[in-house]
């Protein structure tokens, strides 16, 4: 069976770097065929992902990222039907996702996460989602319920990964060495200091744009120097492969984000 990942991502072009390393980690390491779809805010009324701000669609004041909502519209999205594996898109790949793929589910449980919390990189069971998760349109339209449903699961929903894997690593935590093989997915999820934003920020002023985060954050240098050259190598490394930047660009944009 083919893995269906769904991957939360910027709609103006700013996360070019960061989808090439993604996408590339994902297919160097994966032992099966994947099937990915980068969900990202589209102006097309027929698209799962369509916001017409500040009334229609899905509805992106208060959220965190251009994404931040999406990952509780995977089920949806798959019929609530079979698995689906949620990431963000500031994440490395260092292991076959099929591991986590194919992780059982607790009897009860619909997602298989890092906590009861954090929810960056989730497995759902759709069909079971269907139960646990408020209707899609809800999800779409309600203010702040994205971040309400990360402390409203009851007991045993919510199952951690299994022991021994870390599908979501944030920014090294206290690991030492960043290819400790716990360490399955680093999540470069302190965003101003996101290491593609060297990359990216330069690029998009050159075309006469800006990241989505300018109004919000400062950019700084990550503190974990092997994570910078992890991410430097993984870029190198995917541009030599095909997976460049220019593959992800579209000429099709959202334009400005209603987040306020």
């Amino acid at each position: 069976m083919t893995i269906r990942i769904f991957i939360g991502t910027p709609a103006n072009n700013e996360d070019l770097e960061s989808q090439a390393v993604l996408e590339y980690s994902l297919r160097k390491h994966t032992s099966e065929a994947l099937d990915i779809t980068w969900m990202k805010l589209s102006k097309d009324p027929a698209s799962f992902w369509y916001a017409a701000p500040p009334a229609q669609g899905w509805l992106t004041r208060g959220w965190a990222t251009p994404f931040s909502a999406f990952r509780w519209g995977v089920p949806a999205a798959c019929g609530f039907e079979g698995r689906a594996i949620y990431l963000d898109v500031d994440m490395i790949v260092m292991d076959d996702i099929a591991k986590l793929w194919h992780a059982p589910f607790a009897s009860g449980s619909f997602v298989i996460a890092k906590d009861e919390s954090t929810f960056c990189c989730s497995l759902f069971d759709c069909e079971r989602a269907k139960k646990a998760l408020p209707p899609i349109e809800r999800i779409k339209r309600e203010y702040g319920l994205y971040a309400h449903l990360r402390r409203a699961f009851r007991t045993g929903q919510v199952q951690r990964f299994p022991f021994g894997q870390n599908w979501n690593c944030l920014d090294g935590e206290r690991y030492p060495n960043i290819h400790d093989p716990e360490i399955k997915i680093v999540h470069c999820t302190n965003i101003p200091t996101q290491p593609q934003l060297k990359y990216a920020l330069p690029r998009l002023a050159a075309e006469g744009g800006k990241h989505w985060s300018a109004t919000k954050f400062q950019p700084q240098k990550h503190p974990r120097k092997d994570i910078i050259e992890l991410f430097d190598s993984m870029l190198e490394e995917a541009a030599q492969h095909d997976y460049t930047v220019a593959r992800y660009r579209t000429d099709e944009t959202f334009g400005e984000y209603h987040r306020g």
